[in-house]
């Protein structure tokens, strides 16, 4: 029989208990982790988790495409082409879909905003439409991030392809490539033009029941969402001819949600700052 020492059966128990009190009272589980300025993952308040980015991984059937990993959660992202007549003369438009309530900001006005939309445009009476389509694969939390980022990442990898126009129809038509599929198939269609690159950060607020403590947590997962009491998003850009990699990046967007209270002036104020180191991290996943 294998002897258990003390020190395996005290490690053993303890984890036992903390699995225990985790299932009972997460919010106590929880709270004894805030109260130490630190997470049940391990990250530090301010820390998002692990972030992969894999641009074109649907090669067959869409023109762009990505997958994002966000700690264990993963979004998949592709972007059909279609050809019709534009809203707006010389312009082509974007259409988002997503089946999936708990990805509350405004994906389409953030992209279209951050899209020229002219260089869709093939000719004053036909555009092309850009359909992106997003698939929840597994959800461990703040699927506003993740559902940006790889909308994001893949319109980065979209490609156009080559046009004509029909003499006899009028219609616009794409020109089948001559060759077969390898890995050249890559450099071919235009890439589209883009004003700035929005990146985003949502932060979780959880007010302690004194109220006398607030904490906020980037990149909230799905085991502390229940928690919170509200949450902070902010996208933030920095201009496509910016050259100066120190330049502080401009807030595109804010989004602030409570049950309990309004958003205060020093919560936006540390979740800004966090916001622009987010941009740092992912502008090197883009590049």
């Amino acid at each position: 029989m294998t002897a258990v020492t003390k020190t395996d059966f005290t490690a053993e128990t303890s984890q036992s208990w903390s699995n225990t009190l985790k299932d009972l009272d997460p919010k106590v589980f929880l709270e004894k982790f805030w109260s130490k300025s630190t997470r049940s993952d391990g990250r530090l308040f301010s820390m998002c988790r692990r972030t992969r980015m894999t641009r074109g991984i649907l090669k067959l059937r869409t023109a762009g495409s990505s997958l994002i990993q966000l700690g264990n959660t993963q979004v998949v992202c592709g972007i059909s082409l279609l050809v019709g007549q534009p809203s707006i003369p010389n312009h082509g438009d974007l259409v988002v879909t997503l089946d999936h309530t708990e990805c509350s900001i405004p994906l389409q006005s953030i992209l279209m905003d951050m899209l020229d939309l002219s260089c869709l445009a093939l000719g004053e009476s036909q555009a092309w439409r850009l359909q992106v389509t997003l698939q929840v694969l597994e959800n461990d939390g703040n699927l506003n991030d993740a559902c940006l980022l790889a909308a994001v990442a893949a319109l980065i990898d979209t490609r156009l392809p080559p046009t004509q126009k029909n003499s006899q129809t009028g219609r616009i038509e794409i020109i089948e490539s001559s060759t077969t599929s390898s890995d050249d198939d890559d450099d071919e269609g235009a890439l589209l033009k883009w004003k700035y690159i929005p990146v985003p950060l949502t932060v979780g607020i959880y007010v302690a029941d004194d109220d006398d403590e607030t904490f906020l947590l980037a990149d909230p997962t799905e085991e502390e969402e229940p928690l919170l009491q509200g949450y902070l998003t902010i996208v933030v850009k920095v201009d496509k001819d910016s050259s100066n990699e120190d330049e502080k990046p401009t807030i595109v967007h804010i989004q602030h949600s409570s049950t309990t209270r309004g958003l205060k002036r020093e919560d936006l104020a540390v979740g800004a700052h966090m916001a622009y180191g987010r941009y740092k991290e992912i502008r090197e996943l883009l590049s």
